[in-house]
């Protein structure tokens, strides 16, 4: 018998996706949480080289394109690869889509429920209160 059965594959639950009601819209979104490989694909592309001191260069770390990667990855409905709703707003690609479809503060919204749903939602300053206490 393993010592490791709960961290087994068929032993682990599946992450279920949550809904998320935006006003603006009559249907319901769903999220996934991405899991850390994800996260760190998404991490891997908005990194850029731009022109540092001296000329030599330096990798500048994009967070509102990495952002946009984590809410756009994370959404399984409405599909965001789905070339009719892409054409409908007149972009190509899911992030561009994401970036078209929702407003600001919906954006806004979805990340905080991506990050919440992925694990990310207790902040160092909860974890300062429960060691006071």
């Amino acid at each position: 018998m393993s010592k490791f059965k709960a961290f087994m594959k068929g032993n682990v639950k599946k992450a279920e996706t949550v809904s998320l009601k935006l006003d603006r819209f009559d249907e319901l979104i769903l999220l996934q949480p991405l899991s850390s490989g994800d996260a760190d694909a998404i991490n891997d592309g908005c990194f850029k080289n731009k022109p540092g001191k001296k000329g030599k260069q330096e990798r500048v770390f994009d967070v509102v394109k990495y952002n946009r990667g984590v809410c756009a990855a994370s959404i399984v409905y409405p599909d965001l690869n789905d070339a009719e709703l892409q054409e409908s707003y007149g972009v190509r690609g899911a992030e561009e889509l994401y970036s078209s479809l929702f407003l600001f503060g919906e954006a806004a919204e979805i990340l905080e429920k991506v990050t919440e749903i992925s694990g990310l939602s207790a902040s160092i300053e909860d974890d300062i209160e429960e060691a006071k206490n």
